[in-house]
């Protein structure tokens, strides 16, 4: 396969074949929100009332900056599978998104054939470079610390395979700060389906009127609303706060890093 990509400094998978594309829709009109809402903030308030008692991250883009990673799988797959490498701007706004999904996306209906194989080269090649050539977001470490310390539980409910999601916190040496990882292979079905969202809620001990979800796409935002957990989207992926607006998020932040300030917690 040649040399690995070597490991880029810090920035300033599916486990099923379905080809249903989720249908992404805003919340009705009226719709019941959950207990936590944005406040007023005064001297020693928090903008939340009252504080969360857990936060459950999306990870790619949310946390850390794959995009490279996901080009360069993307590029290989396709060339592995006789196909037309896909530019890194048609690959980006697909970060977050079931790898089948991603595979109609880029390569359409025509070339299902090729599916499996893309697949299998996608993941192998995932393997060798996918931890190397992801870069935590600036501003995250010190936010994650930042929240253990004032005692908030940790979750991460992401589409990537749950080894990925590890592989990097391990070498960023921030895996102990989450009592909850869960990734593509644990979740009963792909986001927007809540399960997993509940389920990492149940790991921690919390409650869903009692948590934030912290996502860069409106595939997060209808997670949390399916689920009855406050949302707080982050800008760090392609998504714009124009789209997360009819999702009503109790914020939209530039990045997570935003979060312990948000909080009253910086």
């Amino acid at each position: 396969m040649g040399r690995k990509p070597p490991r880029l400094p810090r920035r300033a998978g599916p486990r099923c074949l379905s080809t249903v594309l989720h249908a992404i829709r805003p919340p009705e009109p009226g719709s019941s929100c959950p207990s936590l809402q944005a406040g007023v903030l005064g001297k020693g308030a928090s903008l939340i009332q009252p504080l969360p008692a857990a936060i459950v991250f999306d990870f790619d883009l949310t946390l850390v900056d794959s995009t490279p990673a996901f080009v360069h799988c993307h590029a290989f797959a396709s060339r592995q599978s006789g196909l037309q490498p896909p530019p890194a701007e048609a690959v980006a706004p697909t970060i977050g998104t079931p790898l089948p999904e991603v595979f109609l996306r880029l390569h359409g209906r025509d070339h299902l054939d090729k599916l499996d194989d893309y697949l299998s080269a996608y993941q192998q090649h995932a393997d060798e470079v996918m931890t190397g050539l992801t870069r935590i977001i600036d501003g995250v470490p010190e936010t994650l610390r930042a929240l253990r310390s004032s005692g908030l539980k940790l979750g991460i409910v992401s589409q990537k395979l749950r080894h990925r999601v590890e592989d990097v916190l391990r070498a960023e040496g921030l895996l102990s700060l989450f009592d909850a990882i869960l990734g593509g292979d644990d979740l009963p079905d792909f986001k927007p389906d809540p399960r997993g969202l509940l389920l990492a809620i149940e790991r921690l001990n919390a409650k869903p009127n009692a948590t934030l979800y912290v996502g860069d796409t409106v595939i997060d935002a209808e997670t949390a609303h399916r689920a009855g957990v406050g949302f707080v989207a982050v800008l760090t992926g392609p998504t714009t706060a124009d789209e997360f607006a009819p999702f009503k998020p109790i914020a939209t932040l530039a990045s997570a890093g935003q979060l312990p300030a948000f909080l009253n917690l910086a």
